[in-house]
């Protein structure tokens, strides 16, 4: 993904966003809905560490948390949404885009993101970043707390990253190669919102 700004590339986004929106209000509703080793990453976000969970459940107890307020949490509809935030922060975060981190990341996670583009933008380097997809992506564990509710999701994706100075020569990664990326992100909202306002508090990379 480049950083250049194209007019078609931002009405795209726009749309894209406006789909996330209202898939993210979503979350946690109860009503009917539609139904080879790992390569180093050099500039990837989830390698920057805000949030540390060490917690392990077993698959038995990993809903526990939410279910204590919201006991027809509905997971599938839960990850539609948590996919769709995962591209598009990946996204975001590649084409430097800091306005829409700003709705879809929590305060810790935003000042991480901002020094690493800081810090690309120093260095004149760009991040082109092509999302392939995610082949996995499940619910690891739950916590609710203090009117905090937190949901942590795993996922397996595959991407081709490469960063370029800013004579175009090649920093970091290959564009020729398909890189398996492998995240664990922590969403949180207040569980007294009647919208379930999800916002990425922590990521952390395997």
């Amino acid at each position: 993904m480049n950083e250049t700004t194209d007019p078609n590339n931002h009405i795209l986004l726009v749309g894209i966003i406006a789909f996330y929106w209202a898939l993210l209000s979503s979350w946690g509703q109860t009503q009917p809905r539609p139904g080879n080793d790992k390569a180093k990453r050099d500039d990837a976000p989830a390698d920057q560490l805000t949030g540390n969970d060490e917690r392990t459940p077993s698959a038995d107890t990993s809903l526990d948390g939410i279910r204590k307020i919201e006991p027809d949490f509905d997971v599938a509809a839960f990850l539609a949404g948590a996919k769709t935030a995962y591209e598009i922060i990946l996204r975001a975060y590649a084409d430097s885009d800091i306005q829409t981190l700003k709705r879809l990341v929590g305060p810790e996670v935003l000042d991480t993101f901002e020094r690493a583009i800081a810090g690309r933008r120093d260095r004149e380097e760009t991040l082109q970043l092509t999302f392939i997809g995610i082949s996995e992506a499940k619910v690891v564990d739950t916590l609710e707390e203090e009117g905090t509710a937190e949901v942590v999701v795993r996922y397996v994706s595959d991407v081709v990253s490469v960063t370029r100075s800013a004579n175009d020569a090649i920093v970091a990664g290959d564009p020729r190669q398909l890189v398996e990326v492998i995240d664990t992100w922590t969403f949180a909202c207040e569980t007294r919102s009647t919208k379930r306002n999800w916002m990425l508090i922590a990521t952390e990379g395997e």
